[in-house]
């Protein structure tokens, strides 16, 4: 019996332990205590906007046109991208080309097209920088367009494509959309 309530005994210990470790730890100083917000998270969008919803339609017609079908990704995928687009709302297509590692199409939705055209010019200014392209293979190829107040962003890589036709005649269907923002490698 003795053994037995030193057993329970132990065991209210190590739970009153942890209960009070993790109230006087708690989380991370300013997580959770009237601190600074934490940084959203972006989510993708149940519904489109009449833009956001007018560029899918687009990029969907060109890819459809050259047989190529695109969806959702499976898998969650976020490009690389300057910190100003971090909280801009996003909708990730991917244009199947035979490789479930290739093929996203990401469309950025900005306030307005001045709005639009000068977060694309950061983000060709982005891909540029050699930070921005750490994020890519060598080879990869960039295409950045803006539709109206939308950004559309791919890009491809002969070296990591399965089928390097396919990835190719996809990335440029959708090169082919809208206004072109160069990017200079």
């Amino acid at each position: 019996m003795a053994a037995r309530l030193r057993s329970v005994t132990g065991r209210v210990i190590i739970v009153a332990a942890l209960v009070g470790c993790a109230s006087a730890c708690g989380p991370p100083s300013g997580v959770g205590q009237g601190g600074p917000p934490a940084t959203p998270q972006v989510t993708p969008q149940a519904s489109y906007s009449a833009s956001m919803a007018a560029t899918v339609s687009i990029i969907d017609t060109a890819l459809a046109g050259q047989g190529i079908r695109v969806a959702a990704p499976i898998v969650p995928y976020r490009p690389a991208e300057p910190a100003s687009l971090a909280a801009a709302a996003r909708v990730i297509l991917q244009a199947d080309v035979q490789d479930p590692g290739a093929g996203y199409v990401g469309i950025y939705e900005l306030r307005d097209t001045a709005s639009a055209a000068a977060r694309g010019a950061e983000f060709a200014d982005y891909l540029e920088s050699g930070f921005g392209q750490t994020n890519y293979p060598l080879d990869a190829q960039f295409a950045l367009a803006q539709v109206g107040s939308t950004l559309v962003f791919t890009w491809w890589s002969i070296g990591r494509s399965t089928d390097p036709a396919l990835a190719r005649l996809a990335f440029d269907t959708v090169a082919g959309v809208g206004q072109p923002i160069p990017v200079v490698k």
